[in-house]
């Protein structure tokens, strides 16, 4: 069983950006102590950095990469036909406990009196990392996890946890609205107290959202309270860390961009994606329906998705030989994969579409097809966790399902048109060239798509055919996030994949992750407990 003991090395790395002096590193630049019984004094800066940027890291690794799978935004061999066993998530258990969860919990035990902003912003991270703990797991160590005393802590369940982080989201609040020290170390807001307290308020919003089918709190009245609170409204109050684009001598890019730009690339993007960002017709083999309701290219395409062959790559690549397949071959060089497709092929790296501009900082689609390398792109990418357009779809969710006010036509327009202007100023950003180009996202293209999916909305015959539009909708703009995509698909079940693209041999849908076995076995307080991949998490249950 995991000690989670606080454990740090205050090494850090400074990056200059913009005039602003902004912490920006890659884990490696931030280690562990390897001996628990060295003292080391905290250091509140490098503590709050180093947690941070340890989160992003882990939340990037094995959860996110497996949580995008099961929610058909890319597609990997290890998971493809939803492969979980007791092992694959061994590492980020681990270190989310023992890296970023021990290093908050060290700044609220190791802060003075005065240092309240710290223990809220260090408060509200915590509250995060336990609600994404419970949105995959469904159950874990919660109330006697962190505390060094404890070394066998037990297991809670979510709804409780769930409870408890709707308190210590209000009191962390609180502490930052009492605080006044200098905030530095915080590589997400630099120390705006205003942007935690929205950030706050907002992770209230969506945890109250994400149990609005669930009975023990009432969601729909939360909800609409912290519709009236601070929240996040603009782009430059985004929850979101940026990667820094160093390669030697301390990497410090986007994690996909470093493993996409240079051949070893560790997944395909899903056909359905592209399919749905394209919007050209494409009809199902199994089906028989068409994958998009739409009839217009999404704007984003070729911000999201880079092409490194012309075509169909010679005809050296076929996706799901034999046919058969629930989408079968893009085309036009996109070339991706299908759901739970077995098939196997050699030199993937240099032919498949990857990953564009957004989020990783790679290159937008220019109609100019190249093997991409690690000198394409900045690699400043981001990880959006909780954003301005969200809050908008969420809001439409709500306002759709519940009780809740509010025109959900209205708001999913708005969510999309976040989304667009956010994709637009981080391609203008991280690849200058495209401003004022004939690949730019334009106002034009922005509202003619904005306006099919709006036909489509008013067409729809029932609220389950207008809640698919808004989900769908929501995953698009939710490109390089697969855990909100996940969450999203458990909660309302939608986007509709069993009529548009099913999953080659219809596996089951794995419901929530595994606790390792190495903490199952190890730990005596867990031992009659049994995790059913299968089971819904408490807030998807009705």
């Amino acid at each position: 069983m995991l000690k989670y003991i606080f454990k740090f090395n205050p090494a850090l790395c400074l990056l200059f950006c913009s005039g602003l002096l902004i912490l920006s590193c890659s884990e490696d630049l931030l280690d562990i102590n390897q001996d628990p019984n060295t003292s080391t004094q905290l250091a509140l800066p490098n503590t709050l950095a180093f947690a941070q940027v340890s989160l992003v890291s882990n939340l990037l690794d094995e959860p996110n990469t497996n949580a995008g799978s099961f929610s058909r935004m890319w597609y990997t061999t290890a998971i493809r036909n939803y492969e979980q066993n007791q092992g694959t998530y061994s590492n980020s258990w681990v270190n989310l406990y023992s890296r970023p969860l021990a290093n908050l919990q060290a700044i609220l035990d190791g802060t003075e009196e005065n240092e309240s902003g710290y223990r809220g912003i260090a408060r509200l991270l915590k509250a995060y990392t336990f609600s994404i703990l419970v949105d995959l797991y469904g159950d874990v160590p919660y109330f006697e996890a962190l505390n060094p005393e404890i070394t066998f802590p037990g297991i809670d369940q979510g709804q409780d946890v769930y409870a408890d982080l709707l308190l210590q989201i209000d009191l962390a609040i609180e502490e930052i609205n009492a605080s006044s020290e200098p905030i530095q170390g915080d590589m997400i807001y630099g120390g705006d107290r205003s942007k935690w307290i929205k950030m706050g308020n907002s992770l209230k919003l969506k945890m109250y959202a994400q149990t609005r089918k669930e009975n023990s709190i009432n969601s729909a009245q939360g909800f609409t309270q912290m519709l009236d609170s601070e929240l996040i409204t603009e782009l430059a109050d985004d929850f979101q860390l940026k990667y820094g684009s160093e390669q030697t001598p301390n990497q410090n890019r986007h994690p996909l961009h470093v493993n996409h730009y240079n051949q070893a690339t560790a997944y395909w993007m899903d056909n359905w994606t592209m399919a749905n960002l394209l919007n050209d017709g494409t009809v199902s083999a199994v089906t028989g329906e068409r994958v998009s309701y739409r009839t217009v290219p999404d704007p984003r395409l070729r911000y999201y998705i880079f092409r490194q062959v012309p075509g169909d790559g010679g005809g050296s690549v076929v996706t799901c030989a034999g046919g058969g397949c629930p989408i079968g071959l893009i085309g036009n060089g996109y070339l991706g994969r299908d759901a739970g497709d077995p098939s196997a092929f050699s030199n993937e790296g240099a032919l498949i579409a990857t990953f564009g501009v957004y989020p990783v900082a790679g290159l937008v689609d220019t109609d100019d097809p190249k093997t991409v390398t690690a000198a394409d792109g900045t690699g400043r990418g981001i990880f959006p966790m909780l954003t301005t357009f969200m809050i908008k779809f969420l809001h439409a969710e709500m306002a759709l399902t519940s009780t809740v006010e509010g025109d959900p036509l209205a708001l999913l327009q708005e969510g999309i048109t976040l989304s667009m202007d956010k994709v637009r100023e981080f391609g203008a950003s991280e690849m200058p060239s495209i401003s004022g180009s004939a690949y730019e996202i334009s106002d034009e293209a922005i509202a003619a798509y904005i306006a099919d999916v709006s036909r489509a909305y008013e067409e729809a015959e029932n609220e389950s055919e207008r809640l698919n539009i808004i989900m769908t909708e929501y995953q698009l703009a939710l490109w390089g996030n697969g855990i909100e995509a996940y969450n999203n698909f458990r909660r309302t079940g939608f986007p509709d994949f069993a009529n548009t693209s099913p999953v080659m041999g219809n596996p089951p849908y794995p419901q929530r992750f595994i606790i390792p076995v190495s903490e199952l076995e190890t730990n005596p307080s867990l031992s009659d407990y049994s995790p059913d991949p299968f089971e819904p998490v408490f807030w998807s249950q009705p």
